[in-house]
């Protein structure tokens, strides 16, 4: 008789989504693997299947435990096969406990399994599979190479099930607010002074230096010099921003390209200097800059019911946004989301590595619905409630942006995977008992 089957045992259907994770990377990496969900069809005699596995064909017999899986009867009755399997072959390595919820103390484990050592999945998956097939690897378990499509096969038949795309309108939110209206005129000023930085410090609304000239959207940035001879007033150069948009501004001065990058980078200023006049926190980002609220910023940390700081143990993190223009295929500002994290509620962990370690362990917590009420509530925040977010971008001029996102439409849909869902249980694994559950006011 040859045993080259791996047994997996577990909670049917709570640990099911850990349970097909680990049978299809087992199978994929050859081995041969038996477990109910992946093999048994409904109505069927389960035991009559079950029990010849583990005593004939099995050379491992996993155990995927959980508080769920610690008390089943089913799982309790494979145990005690797998147990006199066990002597009757004589290997003491037989019964591997997997041990997936962190909330199972050790000193709760069934008594049949706590003298073994339990391979720890709690901390990381796939770090518990490496140490799994470690022990594979040192036992020379089996492994039948001609049947690794079969992975392909199973994932198509349990993951995919009643799961298709299906040719179906579908609305979806986007991250992307269509620009309103922009000022009429790009103006580029002349300016007869050498030192021309100190003229560009002393505005108080985006420009940029173009030559020997100013250009900003102001009509006239020298209110302040009229008649100091620094700036020559009659010669100024108007741009029509609509024939920049729609490519018909033809000029000696500059071509149609640099005026598009100067509208972006004009506009991008002037959302950096308002979002820097509110009360959020500016961090700078390799090519941008977010924006974030500290802690006790806000009344409770929230705006309109939705939490914007929050605590992790340890850490707060922090919601947080970065905004930039984008002219085509239309105008829209482009706004991502982003968290941070702080010990104190104030100064951000300097840790680059420590940042994308928290932001993605946190991130596994917020579904769609999450991030896009916290950028909603946001924006509806700076735009106090307004049909449009107001840019500054000179004394009297404002780029109009909707408050709205744009919705897009897709012709091709599919149904939703239930919310018992590998992702979700995923986040459990990885939650490591911290000490609340930070959304649920949402």
């Amino acid at each position: 008789m040859v045993r080259n089957v791996i047994f997996i045992s577990h909670a049917t259907p709570v640990d099911n989504d850990f349970t097909k994770w680990l049978a299809l990377k087992l199978i994929g990496l050859g081995y041969n693997v038996w477990c109910d969900i992946l093999f048994l069809d409904k109505g069927v005699d389960t035991w009559r299947d079950i029990e010849p596995e583990i005593r004939e064909n099995s050379c491992r017999f996993l155990v995927v435990l959980s508080k769920n899986s610690n008390h089943s009867d089913g799982v309790l009755k494979e145990i005690s096969v797998a147990e006199k399997v066990k002597k009757d072959i004589n290997d003491d390595g037989f019964i591997i406990p997997l041990r997936i919820d962190s909330s199972l103390s050790f000193a709760e484990i069934n008594i049949q399994l706590n003298r073994l050592n339990a391979i720890d999945f709690t901390q990381s998956w796939i770090k518990g599979l490496r140490d799994l097939l470690e022990s594979f690897e040192n036992n020379k378990i089996p492994k039948n190479l001609e049947n690794i499509s079969l992975s392909n096969e199973l994932y198509t038949k349990i993951f995919l099930h009643e799961r298709t795309v299906i040719q179906k309108d579908e609305i979806y939110d986007s991250n992307w607010f269509r620009v309103k209206s922009f000022p009429e005129y790009l103006y580029f000023h002349k300016i007869n002074i050498d030192d021309i930085d100190l003229f560009e410090k002393d505005l108080s609304f985006p420009s940029l230096r173009y030559k020997d000239t100013i250009c900003s959207f102001s009509s006239d940035i020298g209110f302040k010099y009229k008649d100091t001879g620094l700036l020559e007033n009659d010669n100024v150069k108007k741009i029509s921003v609509r024939d920049i948009l729609d490519y018909k501004s033809f000029s000696p001065f500059i071509e149609n390209n640099e005026c598009r990058l100067f509208l972006v980078r004009l506009i991008n200023n002037g959302f950096n200097k308002m979002m820097s006049n509110t009360n959020l926190k500016s961090y700078f980002l390799t090519n941008k800059t977010a924006y974030w609220f500290e802690i006790n910023c806000l009344p409770k940390d929230k705006i309109n019911g939705i939490k914007m700081v929050g605590k992790k143990i340890a850490n707060n993190w922090h919601y947080g946004i970065s905004g930039y223009i984008k002219l085509k295929p239309f105008s829209i500002l482009i706004l991502n989301s982003h968290i941070f994290f702080t010990k104190d509620g104030k100064t951000l962990i300097s840790s680059k590595e420590k940042q994308h370690k928290l932001r993605m362990k946190q991130g596994k917590n917020w579904n769609n619905k999450i991030w896009r009420s916290k950028l909603m509530v946001l924006v509806n925040y700076l735009s106090n409630g307004k049909e449009y977010l107001k840019i500054p971008v000179s004394e009297k001029e404002f780029v109009l942006i909707n408050s709205r996102p744009l919705k897009l439409i897709s012709h091709i849909t599919y149904i939703s995977p239930k919310s018992d869902n590998m992702e979700e249980d995923i986040v459990e694994v990885f939650d490591d008992n911290e000490d609340e559950d930070e959304d649920k006011d949402e």
